[in-house]
């Protein structure tokens, strides 16, 4: 039986998040105790240097040097974009309290795209979904509105039907893989 694997930031989401504007206390409460330290007062500093050297070696982040040397970041369209991903994966993954009823992803993403269709289906694994099928993904909390957003951004909303149902014959493997 498979289990639901929470999503876990890492220290370069985290720098990303931060720099995207989302608040240190924001991030704090999804973030696993492992990870903590990070924000701390104590934190390694060389470490969260090696994240910005990450960012910027992906094209994630821009510094640009202000007077008296500091350097000020910020994100570039390609890292505006994870950020929102990486956001909207911490707001799948904070535990709900289920209402009884499914949200099922069903798409049919044409082969002459097929790298958007895996991307899509690595996505929605990532977030946390469970796959019925190839091309039917179940989850059990509401879907924020930019999670359709983003799909809208890859133009992929033409290929999806999202449907919410009470009711799922033999769902017991979803329970047990949502722990419900």
């Amino acid at each position: 039986m498979r289990k639901r694997i929470i999503y876990e930031p890492t220290l370069s989401d985290a720098a990303l998040l931060i720099l995207g504007g989302v608040s240190k206390i924001f991030i704090e409460s999804f973030w696993p105790h492992p990870y903590y330290h990070t924000f701390c007062e104590h934190a390694n500093k060389r470490s969260f240097r090696n994240a910005i050297d990450r960012l910027r070696s992906r094209d994630l982040i821009v510094g640009e040097r202000q007077k008296g040397g500091r350097v000020a970041f910020s994100l570039t369209k390609r890292g505006q974009k994870l950020a929102d991903r990486i956001f909207l994966k911490l707001k799948l993954a904070k535990a709900k309290k289920w209402d009884g009823k499914w949200r099922l992803l069903i798409f049919d993403i044409p082969e002459r795209i097929r790298a958007r269709r895996d991307f899509f289906r690595k996505e929605l694994q990532d977030f946390g979904f469970y796959q019925l099928q190839k091309s039917v993904w179940a989850y059990p909390y509401p879907l924020p509105k930019d999670f359709f957003d983003l799909w809208s951004d890859f133009n992929l909303d033409n290929h999806l039907v999202a449907i919410e149902s009470a009711k799922i014959t033999e769902d017991e493997n979803l329970r047990n893989f949502f722990s419900l």
